[in-house]
């Protein structure tokens, strides 16, 4: 094998990574572990300082929290900056870890995709339908092998993009930390009185209000709370704290912008349950870390959520708010099931590690390697 480094673009990667950011710095040190020489453009070194991989500096300016200008900069700097530095670095292959890529790159490619989000709510999402319509599948032609992070991502990829060949979409499901999303053996007891914890972005795919107002029913006339961490854009945000101060919600509420990074583990800890109720997930990491600290978890049967906590959870249809509402007044009025759901829980999530992934997206790089050879020998 050539010990030629692949070049990493983790440009995704912002000051308060969440979602795709941590899927990134832990792909990285997954693919550190197991023997891969990388260099990483990044603007958080300092996140892989302890993995031994080489980082070249990528622009502040390019990172998630810059919003749109940010994603726009970003396109811009791949297709420029990043292509020369490529020439001067001389790498075996490139992985994204977003589908931004090189077109026309001079060596293999390999690009993740984590959902196409914006193709199946496009009354949503309108500002992103030319970059998924006419960027993404552009990405994706000049990569030699796709990384769908769910068998739900890849069969939208196939779905929206038929011009790919299947054979070179690889499924690597995501994992998470064990060492941070643990039982506890000294953990705290659950929260009295008890709460419902949503952690993750305010936006439309995510249903929340239909959460809020299944909550509201479900809870009427108890101590219960709800707990979230999470914001998004300001409309999306002011829509739902207005839904909830109509529900009479807002003195059981406890909404903060962000969980910081230390805190999240104890709050799923001392949650009674948490809740995912999302119309489509390209994963759904949070539940994955909530059963791993013994959280019993509300979800959606769509997209990747079933792949996810297979019997380990209760899973509902996300646009039937009393259904949801049914599922919260089991977990709040239910302990047998409560700790049930946390045995079956903590069980899945030994299924899922970021070893496993790093493995996966290995043997997809070594196959597009295979997979250039044979085409410049044709």
């Amino acid at each position: 094998m050539s010990d030629r480094p692949t070049v990493v673009n983790a440009a995704i990667v912002g000051r308060r990574p969440t979602g795709l950011g941590v899927y990134a710095v832990e792909l990285i040190r997954a693919l550190a572990r197991l023997g891969e020489r990388l260099i990483v453009f990044t603007s958080r070194p300092d996140l892989l300082a302890d993995t031994g991989v080489e980082t070249r500096a990528a622009p502040a300016a390019l990172a998630p929290e810059h919003g749109a200008r940010g994603h726009a900069q970003r396109l811009v700097w791949i297709q420029t900056a990043f292509r020369a530095r490529l020439r001067r670095e001389r790498p075996r292959a490139i992985l994204n870890l977003m589908p931004e890529g090189v077109l026309a790159p001079a060596v293999p490619q390999i690009t993740v995709v984590h959902d196409l989000l914006p193709l199946r709510y496009p009354v949503e999402y309108p500002r992103q339908q030319y970059y998924f319509r006419h960027y993404v599948p552009l990405v994706l032609r000049h990569s030699r092998a796709v990384i769908a992070i769910s068998e739900s991502t890849r069969d939208d990829v196939l779905r929206f993009y038929p011009a790919t060949p299947a054979s070179r979409v690889h499924v690597a499901i995501s994992g998470y930390n064990p060492e941070r999303f643990t039982p506890g053996a000294a953990a705290p007891g659950r929260a009295t009185p008890p709460y419902a914890l949503y952690v993750g972005n305010v936006m439309p795919h995510k249903n929340l209000e239909r959460m809020v107002e299944a909550f509201a029913a479900a809870t009427r006339g108890t101590d219960a709370r709800l707990v979230m961490r999470g914001s998004g854009r300001a409309r999306n945000v002011d829509a739902l704290r207005a839904r909830i101060d109509a529900l009479g919600l807002g003195p059981r509420t406890d909404w903060q912008p962000y969980a910081e990074a230390d805190t999240l583990p104890s709050l799923y800890r001392r949650a009674r349950v948490l809740l995912l109720p999302s119309l489509y997930e390209g994963f759904g990491l949070t539940a994955l870390e909530a059963m791993a600290c013994g959280t019993p978890v509300i979800t959606s049967a769509t997209s990747s959520m079933p792949e996810v906590v297979g019997d380990a959870a209760l899973l509902v249809d996300p646009l039937d708010t009393e259904t949801i509402a049914a599922a919260m007044r089991r977990i709040f009025g239910d302990d047998g099931l409560v700790e049930d759901l946390r045995a079956r829980g903590l069980s899945r999530a030994k299924l899922f590690s970021w070893e496993a992934t790093g493995r996966a997206v290995q043997t997809a790089m070594r196959e597009a390697g295979a997979d250039a050879r044979v085409a410049g020998a044709g």
